[in-house]
């Protein structure tokens, strides 16, 4: 899909507005004065106060005024003008206009610029700021300008007005502006030296000039639309085809040196320049194009070495104006860009050249994004027509198939349509001998002779050691190749595909085939490997069993399902699409009325409704019960003529659903090691009875869903581990898209409680006890079901999550769940559920989880010191927090674990925020600072939680309370963590020790320890200031605050008793 497409709704470019931008770069430019070209100069100006003046009656122009001055003379006059200024240029027309009008020696039309604030003569290529000269003077004030020495005007700038003005002639300056009422130019007349002045009737034609021009300026000042060039702009192409073509045509339309089209992806900060191929970069290094995507807004800049992003790579090396004009499409995350780069006047891009382009820019992206959407139409026309005639030539063996009865020919005319359909100059099919060590060719094209090779030589012999598809590019620089048979040959091999026919029934290897050097010099494609899998599968029944061919005449239909599941699996389709596809397939086969699967869930001693084609079944059934559980029982298919005659038929289904089963037809589905997987059912043949063809039949599907169900969860446990291993534990297979906490993993009445409360000691509940404790804590908030977690995914994420604490005495697994539960104590406690939205409460449970995610026992100091890895890497910036962070950032960003998958793109960087920010907030660096600034807002009474500021801190605190959670608990259990904690500090000051670092805390030292004096200070000067501070804002949690009081009592009882 390209860029900038959403769906079916049509692609609609939108220009993004300007807004004007300033540039108080100086400009070169050259000017030309009364016929004499002066060289580039730079011209300085002098900025002035706007002046407060009332607005000057000489604009206001009346009717009357203009009806008293004009007559058939001048009404032809402005006729001619007029039509020139249509037809040919407002800036020509003007200038030739005003000369012949007063036989003046220069006239100079001024065009307003808004976007760079500058007042610009195309002919004479001159331009200054609105805010300096007599020229700027008339723009602000909208007056005429009459004086006959322009020297003595109270706005004369010589650097500015020198230019154009030789010291005293008669000067009449006539600002315009057009049917807005918008000032679009100034027009400065300039009469020879010694030329007798300007009138009052002058300045009065002056003031009918500017009515007229404001009446006629909607037919001049407005461009046509260049028609023909739009449509060749929007001709269909591919990109490399469109790009030039695009480029080349705006160049030539707006006299441009050079024009490129770019687009950002806003959200990655990533950005594309198009031409023959699409140039990714980032913001960073796009120079000015790069700044000018990120802000969205018109840019003109009059020259490009002047800009802050200027960047000699990406912007040339060329002083040159610089035109960028955005587009934004139905995407909110995209915008794209035309940038303009030089003029053919060597000056700057006028207001016009602005407006052209921005008439001009969304047709452009909208020719884009239809090349996009060509291409991929194009693309996928041309792979589904590749896969129809694919999937025919399927067809078409398998009726071939099913006259033939002679295995040599069977397996010629399947590799013949293979090598046709993968277009192979050469194809070859290896048998395994019964000694199964050797490789022998039953067929092969382009050979003179046979080969036999040992099994573990070459592509073939690897392919039936790794039991896996081979596709090689390049067969000679693959070690694995062997070359003898070119040698022999003279042939030269480029491109191979090699792919095993396993026997169905053992899984073993029985043979390969090789497809050898695709026609058209190109490697050998995924859909190529799709094919001859599928190829395969009739290869291996062929030479395993050529009666099971014979009975397959009335099986067409039922094998193009099993052709189509093979190929979904090989492209990770979804199992229940590949299985509900073949099923269905099945019913039409065997003429039942209703069909179904059911996954046998050991975990549950239930069999799971995983397949229903023809009505609505129950999600699960016992296992010990129906006609279903008695076919996992016996491993044998049954076969029911009469359902409610047999005992062993469940009427409790035909209950639920109001159906009326009359026959029923049922095959266990067996693994390779015997294991019953689930059941195949039909129910209700429409007419008579099932056979035992029809038993034959579905027998064989079983044994197909039996490889698609083995194969698919030898995916699962080698993409996902010993997880899926853990899993299939403590959650049935009908749990695992489920929401409710599976049963094996559900906490007794006495364990919430405990689960629940101060009184809860972690050490207690190691391995899945801690498991049930997450899902309790997290179902209590309801966090899986409101951001769409399955337990599966929740499974896994806990299984990795733990995976990163290591075995150190304190910050490992157990004090992370131990954070978690004081975390969701605090929440219920203070009824937090009422302040804190549930994304926030998700952001406290999944933060605590993950906030020593990675601790390797040693604090930030002792990383620094000793120069760990961590310690360089993330040297002076809460080492260890910001590791934990990365830790998350790495589990949560996997698609198996990825806990934030249903959030939209806005609470996305809400979430990674939050988690970030509360992690780091568990550096005790930070700590008093904390503490300080909260009890301040307090103080002061401006704590507002209304403010995402206050908000954060809050939620802050909380999780650095039960971060250090241990010292408010019953002391019996504060007791036992300041144990455990001890020995990870003493494991410190050991290494410290013997790597001659010097303690760095007193409570390292394992021989000099005083625990209840170092518990006082702890308590004093850490805990009961954090704890005081978060009873101030949720009073409810006072109560903590008075246990870590009273265990600090119980503490200076300690230290006294050890003094007497």
């Amino acid at each position: 899909m390209p860029p900038g497409f959403t769906g079916t709704k049509p692609l609609i470019p939108r220009l993004i507005r300007p807004y004007n931008r300033r540039h108080d770069a100086k400009m070169g430019t050259s000017t030309k004065v009364g016929g004499v070209p002066n060289k580039t100069t730079n011209i300085e100006t002098k900025s002035y106060t706007r002046p407060k003046i009332a607005q000057p009656v000489s604009h206001l122009v009346k009717k009357q005024d203009v009806d008293a001055i004009i007559n058939d003379q001048l009404v032809n006059e402005f006729d001619d003008f007029f039509i020139e200024a249509y037809s040919s240029s407002i800036v020509d027309a003007t200038e030739t206009f005003m000369n012949n009008k007063f036989e003046a020696s220069n006239t100079l039309y001024f065009q307003d610029i808004p976007s760079i604030q500058q007042l610009f003569s195309p002919t004479y290529r001159i331009s200054s700021t609105r805010t300096s000269g007599i020229v700027a003077y008339a723009y602000f004030t909208r007056s005429i300008i009459r004086t006959s020495k322009p020297t003595t005007h109270p706005s004369y700038h010589a650097p500015t007005d020198s230019f154009t003005i030789p010291q005293d002639c008669p000067v009449l300056i006539i600002p315009v502006w057009d049917y807005k009422d918008k000032v679009v130019g100034v027009v400065e007349i300039v009469k020879p030296f010694g030329s007798p002045d300007f009138t009052e009737e002058d300045e009065k034609w002056g003031q009918l000039f500017q009515y007229k021009f404001q009446v006629y300026s909607r037919f001049f000042l407005r461009a046509p639309a260049n028609e023909p060039m739009l449509l060749d702009l929007l001709s269909l192409g591919t990109l490399d085809q469109i790009i030039p073509q695009i480029c080349n045509r705006i160049q030539n339309y707006l006299g441009a040196r050079n024009c490129e089209i770019w687009r950002i992806d806003l959200l990655s900060q990533k950005t594309f320049k198009y031409g023959f191929n699409i140039l990714e970069s980032t913001v960073e290094k796009s120079g000015i194009v790069g700044a000018a995507l990120s802000e969205g807004a018109i840019l003109n800049c009059p020259r490009t070495h002047l800009h802050p992003q200027y960047n000699p790579d990406i912007d040339g090396q060329y002083d040159e104006p610089l035109l960028f004009v955005p587009v934004t499409t139905n995407s909110p995350d995209e915008v794209y860009g035309v940038v303009l780069r030089g003029t053919v006047t060597g000056v700057i891009f006028t207001n016009e050249d602005e407006n052209a382009l921005c008439r001009v820019a969304p047709f452009i992206t909208l020719a884009i994004l239809n090349s996009h959407i060509y291409t991929d139409i194009n693309t996928e026309f041309e792979r589904s027509r590749a896969e129809r005639e694919g999937l025919a030539a399927l067809l078409e063996v398998a009726e071939i198939l099913s006259g033939q009865l002679e295995i040599d020919r069977l397996t010629e005319v399947i590799m013949e349509k293979g090598r046709q359909l993968t277009k192979a100059d050469r194809c070859s099919l290896f048998i395994v001998s019964q000694s199964r060590d050797r490789l022998i060719t039953s067929f092969q094209r382009g050979l003179a002779n046979s080969i036999d090779i040992p099994i573990n030589k070459g592509i073939a012999g690897q392919t039936v050691t790794e039991k896996k598809v081979i596709n090689i590019a390049d067969a000679y620089s693959d070690p694995s190749f062997d070359n003898t048979t070119d040698m022999e040959t003279g042939y030269r091999t480029r491109s191979i595909l090699s792919v095993p026919i396993i026997n169905n029934n053992t899984g073993e290897v029985i043979g390969v085939t090789e497809m050898v050097n695709k026609a058209d010099m190109t490697p050998f494609t995924a859909w190529d490997a799709h094919l001859i899998q599928i190829f395969n599968v009739f290869c291996g029944i062929s030479l395993e069993n050529a009666t099971l061919y014979r009975q397959s005449i009335d099986m067409t239909n039922q094998l193009r399902s099993f052709f189509d599941a093979s190929m979904t699996l090989t492209t990770n389709g979804s199992l229940q699409k590949v299985l509900k596809d073949i099923v269905t397939n099945a019913r039409k086969s065997v003429d039942a009325r209703r069909a179904a699967v059911f996954l046998v869930d050991e975990t549950t001693s239930t069999l799971s409704s995983f397949i229903s084609d023809g009505g609505k079944l129950p999600a699960t059934l016992p296992l010990a019960a129906g006609i279903v559980g008695a076919c996992v029982k016996s491993k044998e298919i049954i076969s029911v003529t009469d359902a409610y005659s047999d005992p062993r038929f469940n009427r409790s289904v035909d209950k639920q659903t109001g159906f009326k089963t009359t026959s029923l037809l049922a095959a266990p589905i067996i693994s390779k090691s015997g294991e019953v997987l689930g059941v195949v059912e039909m129910v209700n043949k429409e007419t008579g009875s099932f056979s035992e063809k029809d038993a034959t039949m579905i027998k064989s599907f079983a044994t197909f869903a039996s490889v698609s169900l083995e194969n698919a969860r030898l995916k699962n446990i080698a993409e996902l581990g010993s997880a899926e291993i853990e899993m299939a534990k403590y959650v049935g297979e009908s749990e695992r898209q489920s929401y409710d906490i599976p049963n094996r993993l559900v906490l007794s009445d006495d364990q919430k409680s405990t689960a629940s409360s101060l009184n809860f000691l972690c050490t207690d509940c190691k391995g899945i006890g801690q498991v049930k404790i997450l899902f309790y804590l997290f179902n209590k908030f309801k966090i899986l079901e409101r951001f769409s977690i399955t337990n599966e995914m929740f499974f896994r994420f806990i299984y990795e999550v733990r995976s990163y604490y290591h075995d150190v005495p304190y910050h490992n697994w157990t004090h992370a769940v131990d954070v978690v539960e004081y975390v969701s104590y605090e929440i219920t406690t203070a009824k937090l559920e009422n302040v804190l939205t549930p994304l926030e409460i998700f952001a406290l449970l999944l933060s605590a989880v993950c906030h020593d995610a990675g601790h390797d026992g040693f604090n930030n100091v002792y990383n620094e010191k000793s120069e760990t890895p961590l310690g360089i890497l993330f040297k002076s910036q809460s080492v260890m927090e910001t590791h934990h962070c990365t830790v998350a950032i790495q589990i949560l960003s996997n698609d198996e674990t990825n806990l934030l998958h249903a959030l939209n793109p806005t609470d996305i960087r809400k979430m990674w925020n939050m988690i970030i920010k509360l992690i780091l907030a568990t550096d005790m660096a930070h700590h008093f600072k904390m503490v300080k600034d909260t009890g301040a807002l307090l103080d002061e009474n401006t704590f507002d939680l209304k403010k995402d500021e206050h908000r954060m801190l809050a939620m802050q605190l909380l999780l650095k309370i039960g971060d250090i959670s241990n010292v408010s608990r019953p002391f019996k259990l504060a007791d036992k963590w300041c144990d455990i904690l001890s020995e990870e500090f003493w494991r410190q000051g050991d290494n410290e020790i013997k790597n001659g670092l010097g303690l760095s805390s007193p409570l390292n030292d394992r021989n000099n320890q005083d625990k209840p004096k170092g518990q006082i200070g702890f308590y004093n000067f850490v805990c009961l200031p954090l704890y005081q501070v978060v009873a101030r804002l949720f009073p409810p949690l006072e109560v903590n605050l008075n246990s870590v009081k009273a265990n600090l009592e119980v503490w200076k009882s300690l230290a006294i008793q050890g003094q007497k």
